[in-house]
């Protein structure tokens, strides 16, 4: 969005730049130029007017939109305890609105279809500030977000942002959490060096395959030089013909070294490419192990199995194919043309011609191949999470007859990918002619200028002959580079997808100071908890409560009120946005991660179970846990006969996803899971659901006894399934609106005492059914 400068006039913090463009050489401007833009000096005279001069702003934004819904311009403005709005009235600028905000107030961005509008939340009712377009959304919620956090706490904190607004520090495009690299910013030879640094541990195969390629340049140059010696000193002048078979059989042994040299060069190169992408693989899978939650929120499964399948792959490539052939094509060229420099400069010269103007079309057209294997990548990996979903969910698709269904969608992504794939082939191949004709023209400008030079008698016919040998050596890695240029961008779209998932950063990891906490209590606290998992959609909003150790609380609100996000956090799975979760009394950012998650246990409702057998899911958290202690945890878990009764009793196989398991039996391997950790805190995620009656009175059982003497969250829709909760926590739209026992909140006739009503009433049709 344009907006006029204002001179003189404008304060100098406001020259951070206009929203949307950033200084390349200034990450500050990146993180909070869209808090303050230049204003026009229309709006900079109200200001001084009428909110005490530009020096008193903290926030000057422009929106693009009108109240009635048009595109148009107006600018809100922040001071002290004053919102504002400035706009155009009847060919005017004037201020539409300027309102007060006390330590209640409450500044809203409500998302549309298209459009948002920003709020005011009052004690005497909401009043609409302004009207924005969906692209300016995330901008102003992070702004009302700061000038909330102003309100309340009276303290004006921008740099919040430093950490929220993660952005480019050369563009300053906005990147994903833990994300490093952008990918329209991204250094080729940076990226290529990041390859190569994978082949450090390998140095003396490196050098070993660098001297294997000099010495196989080498040898292989001497031929063409030895046909020179055979036609000028012996077939032309018709004497030295016992030089015959020592030349031969020179010939044929350069020849056989050179094979040999080839070969052993190959079986090298593949070793150290194929160990490096080892550990490039491990290195991947590693740091997959170690990102949060949020990460896999944001990328499909499928293509991350793409990105540690095939795009290692590509650098595979990459290390076996282009690194040795591409440096051995360097070798070569480089003789090639010190001998023929030697042998004729002259010649030389105009041979070189054809080869400049090719270098020159490779280096002007092959950067644009990037984008159409890009493209490409995008289509495949969009295929195999397609794929990925449906295989996943076969029986979804079969129970409700839509295999034909899949296979159109199956079919319309499979033609994107085939179309993205043909349209980088057919650039490639409208090039790759034209390579090949600039670089054959070569060998008729040596015959004809040679052929006058042989007949002025400078060079001899041998000279010729051993030059077109040679020129046609040339054409050789010529085409070896011309065609590994085609996988420079293939290569380096895959390395970006590779090292982007390399160069992520964990967004839960310990602190620099984080505490050793071997042994815990299990008390629990949340102060002025806000949190969402988009951070301009809070699904917490100032939760605050205490949990006692040993001590069982029940979660009760609809689904997506916050519940499951309550232990998310708990677990830190996430850390807040705003607030504190304590863990006795201490930040769980704080704790060692390895400490808290040794603490917890949690039992889900939708059971994950590993391939493997019944006693490697039980033992999945303790690897080191006895036979003795297994069964154990089965017994306490109510899992014991069942697995017994099984032919392979605890060695039995549990195929993909538990598939030959029941609800109940997965469910109480889950719990056997959680009682051999031991655990001083216990998540119970509905575990209970989708269960019939005679297995919840035995998961039931099993949790009862599990949860002695250990402090206990629960969530369950069942709400009889709490009624041993020492107490209820109601959470409503993201707020903590009902505490107490079941009796208390009964009495209280709210939100609980409409839901165990709505329960009861459910039962009576049930029962009269």
């Amino acid at each position: 969005m344009k907006s006029r400068s204002s001179g003189n006039k404008m304060d100098k913090s406001f020259r951070l730049g206009k929203r949307g463009g950033t200084s390349p050489k200034a990450e500050d401007n990146a993180n909070k130029s869209f808090l303050k833009i230049d204003l026009p000096d229309s709006v900079v005279a109200l200001v001084e007017k009428d909110l005490g001069g530009v020096e008193k702003l903290k926030i000057a934004m422009a929106s693009d939109m009108l109240p009635g819904g048009d595109f148009g311009e107006q600018w809100l403005l922040v001071a002290d305890e004053r919102i504002a709005v400035a706009g155009h009235v009847d060919g005017h600028v004037e201020l539409i609105h300027s309102l007060e905000f006390g330590e209640k107030d409450k500044l809203l961005v409500k998302p549309g279809i298209s459009t948002a509008v920003v709020d005011l939340q009052q004690e005497s009712g909401r009043h609409r500030i302004l009207r924005i377009s969906n692209a300016l959304q995330k901008d102003y919620s992070e702004a009302t977000r700061l000038i909330n956090d102003w309100i309340k706490k009276k303290e004006w904190n921008p740099e919040i942002f430093d950490a929220r607004r993660h952005a480019c520090s050369n563009c300053g495009r906005p990147l994903s959490k833990g994300m490093k690299i952008c990918p329209l910013c991204v250094d080729k030879r940076k990226m290529i060096r990041k390859v190569l640094s994978f082949l450090a541990p390998y140095r003396l195969l490196v050098m070993q395959l660098f001297l294997l390629m000099i010495v196989t340049t080498l040898v292989g140059l001497v031929n063409p030089y030895i046909g020179k010696i055979l036609i000028d000193d012996v077939i032309r002048p018709l004497k030295n013909m016992h030089w015959l078979p020592f030349l031969a059989g020179a010939m044929i042994l350069i020849y056989a070294a050179q094979t040999g040299l080839q070969m052993f060069n190959a079986m090298v190169s593949s070793k150290l490419g194929t160990h490096a992408i080892y550990d490039i693989r491990a290195t991947m899978f590693n740091r997959l192990q170690e990102l949060s939650l949020s990460f896999y929120s944001k990328h499909e499964a499928g293509g991350l199995i793409t990105r540690v399948n095939q795009d290692t792959g590509q650098l595979q490539k990459l290390l076996v194919d282009f690194i040795p052939y591409g440096i051995s094509s360097i070798f070569m060229t480089v003789g090639i043309l010190v001998i023929l420099f030697y042998m004729s400069a002259f010649l030389t010269l105009f041979v070189l011609v054809p080869v400049v103007v090719s270098v020159i079309f490779i280096y002007r057209v092959f950067p644009r191949f990037r984008i159409y294997w890009q493209r490409y990548f995008e289509k495949r990996s969009r295929l195999a999470s397609f794929v990925n979903d449906v295989i996943t969910g076969i029986r979804v698709v079969k129970a409700f007859a839509q295999e034909d269904a899949e296979l159109t969608r199956f079919n319309e992504q499979n033609k994107e990918y085939r179309d993205s794939a043909y349209e980088a082939e057919i650039k490639w191949a409208k090039t790759m002619p034209v390579i090949q004709m600039l670089t054959m023209v070569g060998t008729p400008i040596v015959w004809f200028v040679g052929g006058r030079l042989i007949f002025k008698g400078e060079i001899t016919l041998g000279t010729v002959i051993a030059y077109t040998g040679y020129l046609t050596m040339l054409f050789r890695p010529v085409f070896i580079l011309t065609r590994l240029a085609q996988d420079i961008p293939n290569t380096l779209a895959a390395a970006g997808r590779v090292f982007e998932i390399i160069d992520a950063e964990p967004e839960i990891a310990d602190a620099s100071d984080a505490i050793a906490m071997p042994e815990m209590e299990g008390n629990i606290e949340f102060r002025n908890v806000t949190f969402g998992y988009d951070m301009n959609k809070p699904v917490l909003e100032d939760v605050s409560f205490k949990i006692d150790a040993n001590e069982m609380v029940g979660l009760v609100g609809h689904s997506g009120a916050g519940k499951s996000t309550i232990i998310n956090l708990v677990c830190r799975l996430f850390d807040v946005d705003e607030g504190e979760v304590l863990v006795d009394g201490v930040d769980v950012r704080k704790i060692r991660y390895e400490d808290l998650r040794k603490h917890i246990g949690i039992v889900m409702q939708e059971t994950f179970l590993l391939n493997g057998t019944i006693a490697e899911n039980i033992a999945y958290a303790r690897p080191e846990a006895t036979v003795e202690k297994i069964i154990d945890a089965a017994k306490v878990a109510n899992a014991h006969e069942f697995i017994i009764s099984k032919p392979d009793g605890y060695d039995t196989e549990v195929k993909q996803g538990g598939a030959n398991l029941s609800v109940g039996e997965k469910q109480r391997i889950s719990i056997a899971r959680a009682v051999i950790c031991d655990p001083t805190i216990l998540i119970l995620d509905e575990a209970t659901g989708s269960v019939d009656l005679k297995t919840e009175k035995e998961i039931q059982d099993a949790l009862a006894r599990l949860i002695k003497e250990r402090t206990t969250i629960a969530i369950a829709h069942r709400l009889t399934t709490l009624k041993k909760a020492d107490r209820l926590f109601v959470v409503d739209k993201g707020e903590l609106k009902e505490m107490g026992t079941h009796e208390e909140l009964v009495k209280k006739k709210g939100i609980y005492s409409k839901l165990v009503k709505l329960q009861t009433d459910l039962s009576q049709i049930r029962g009269v059914a």
